[in-house]
């Protein structure tokens, strides 16, 4: 796990040094420059050493000095690629890296070498005999890239803030990117906060071509389309394939350990994981909130599977000490409050290991989030009643008081109602969205066109046509949610305390299974997770197997300091001030909008 900084054109070499300096703790291993005064291309990479220690030294320069490759992540299947390789005489020069892997598969296969991969990675490949720099974004997103292209020509990086030390590059902020913000709670890639500069999408290449400039984009694998006929959808399948990916994972030259929450995720995780690996040590974070500590269920699963069990608390004390230094280490705004635990963990384990597994990923492909029991309900009540039942919902929820618990029903209601007001293409956005698009018109003092501002949302539905309603929406959470929030707090935490996050979840071959799997087998009106409960029930007792979701994040309603929060100067600060005062009073809920508000505020 590494992170690294390519300029090519008219930039200071001073500037890329201090650039690379600024995400050092990305990896504190060691770190190496590339110049080259010809070309105009000057490259920095600071290392986290995981994979052959020795060799994988970057940036990695090709035999004939013409390919340049920085690469951050991991490939999972390296070695069987480096096997194909040898088959088709290539000679390797280190004993395992797979960076070495990237670029020998580059030289060979092209642009294949990207759906080739079983990995996380952002990569960039110099290829001074075509003058292009590609650049890539693993299938799900997990590791991160930026760049941004002027008429000085192209900088490419993998964290937001490396841009900051470049002094000819304009910082401009995108106002549609921030109204996305509060809206999404991530700005979805291809945009950032600022107009200049692009983030790139998940499963996507770039060619940016060294003497004009230019890009092309290209998209190297879909998660849509992969039904498939005689597809093995037994159980037996899913259990193998869970322990394959789990057992990839593992592979490393250095210690590596596991986030454990005592969920059903963490613990199949966990159960492969002791398997393979006698020796593996378990991180837990005890949030200290009623509803939201998950120590108790922990610390069972790990007596119950005999793992070592390190963790850290976080009270309302402690949150108080740490909250505004750690948000203000994000590089670009994400309203995950999950981010705050999962840094606090990530911290813990980092002083035992370099690299933990996660059960990152469980949700999104398995249908882990509530929507997925209420779908076929609200079809059916929608049906059956029409307008009255959301008018019903209404009613009782101006009975219902506001509650300070963790995914409580009231909150799930009113998300629910924001939400279904909008048409389908829209709606799971609008369950998650932090505000209503009539709370950002007041904010913004301007109306908004819906069509307009979720028109990447129409083009992706309009992709999923002939899928069922189960499918669709784990597609959305896969595609959106995923890359750009969940995988974004996941790298960000780990990396801001020199930890790779790897997550066995995010493996193609496991969302495959899935969308092969018939709906009546994985979806209910009962329990989410399905598929994942079954397989856990051939592993634990069933008492651990009918546990509810807790979810990974803090007392919001009790430990953050509203009042503290102001607001940006574009904003209506009479609206601002309207929605403060309802939320302090308990007459509204606004818990995420001043979580995120207060990241953005502080970058």
């Amino acid at each position: 796990m590494c992170g690294f900084v390519i300029a090519i054109g008219s930039f200071n070499k001073e500037d890329l040094i201090s650039a690379t300096k600024s995400i050092l703790y990305r990896g504190p291993d060691s770190t190496n420059y590339f110049f080259s005064d010809d070309s105009k291309i000057k490259v920095g990479f600071n290392r986290l050493s995981i994979i052959d220690i020795a060799g994988g030294k970057q940036p990695f320069v090709s035999d004939n000095k013409k390919t340049i490759i920085v690469f951050n992540g991991e490939i999972y299947n390296a070695a069987d690629l480096r096997q194909e390789l040898e088959q088709n005489s290539i000679i390797f020069k280190t004993r395992n890296s797979d960076t070495e892997v990237f670029i020998r598969g580059y030289e060979l296969w092209g642009h294949q070498v990207f759906s080739k991969i079983d990995g996380m990675f952002s990569v960039g490949i110099i290829d001074l005999v075509k003058n292009k720099i590609t650049i890539a974004r693993d299938k799900f997103g997990e590791k991160p890239l930026y760049y941004s292209i002027s008429k000085e020509g192209i900088v490419i990086g993998s964290e937001l803030k490396i841009f900051k030390h470049f002094k000819n590059i304009n910082l401009e902020q995108d106002i549609s990117s921030l109204k996305k913000y509060f809206i999404f709670n991530f700005i979805p890639a291809p945009n950032t906060l600022y107009k200049n500069i692009k983030k790139a999408k998940n499963s996507h290449f770039y060619e940016l071509d060294l003497k004009n400039y230019s890009s092309k984009e290209f998209e190297f694998y879909s998660f849509i389309n992969k039904k498939k006929s005689n597809f093995d959808t037994s159980l037996d399948h899913l259990d193998n394939l869970l322990k394959e990916s789990v057992k990839s994972r593992l592979i490393t030259d250095q210690k590596i350990g596991l986030f454990l929450s005592g969920g059903i995720d963490s613990s199949l995780i966990a159960h492969y994981s002791k398997e393979l690996d006698q020796d593996i040590e378990s991180f837990t974070v005890s949030v200290k909130g009623k509803t939201f500590d998950e120590i108790e269920k922990a610390k069972q699963l790990s007596q119950h599977l005999n793992i070592k069990n390190f963790s850290i608390d976080l009270d309302e004390k402690k949150f108080n000490e740490i909250y505004s230094d750690v948000i203000k280490k994000l590089d670009e705004p994400l309203g995950a409050p999950t981010f705050v635990p999962t840094y606090m963990v990530s911290k813990i384990a980092a002083k035992r290991v370099k690299s933990v597994l996660s059960g990152d990923g469980g949700d999104e492909i398995f249908g882990g989030y509530d929507i997925f029991k209420y779908l076929k309900l609200i079809n059916f009540a929608k049906n059956l009643l029409g307008k009255n039942t959301f008018s019903l919902m209404e009613v009782l929820l101006k009975i219902l008081p506001v509650s300070k618990k963790n995914l409580s029903f009231d909150f799930k209601i009113r998300r629910f109602l924001r939400g279904i007001k909008y048409p389908k293409e829209y709606q799971n956005t609008m369950f998650l969205s932090s505000v209503s698009i009539e709370d950002l018109e007041e904010l913004f003092n301007e109306k908004i066109n819906v069509d307009d501002f979720f028109s990447d949302l129409r083009i992706f539905d309009n992709k999923l046509k002939g899928l069922n309603y189960f499918d669709k929406t784990l597609l959305y959470y896969v595609q959106y949610y995923l890359p750009d929030l969940v995988c974004a707090r996941a790298d960000r935490a780990g990396m801001l305390n020199s930890l790779e996050i790897r997550s066995p979840f995010l493996n193609p071959k496991i969302l495959e299974y899935v969308l092969n799997v018939p709906n009546e087998k994985k979806e209910s009106i009962f329990k989410t997770k399905k598929l994942l409960r079954q397989l856990l029930s051939r592993k634990f007792p069933k008492s651990h197997i009918d546990r509810d979701k807790t979810g990974f994040t803090f007392p919001m309603q009790d430990w953050l300091n509203i009042n503290d929060i102001d607001t940006l100067k574009m904003f209506d600060r009479s609206k601002f001030n309207a929605m403060k005062n309802s939320h302090i009073n308990g007459t509204s809920e606004y818990r995420n909008f001043f979580y995120s508000m207060n990241v953005l505020n502080s970058q």
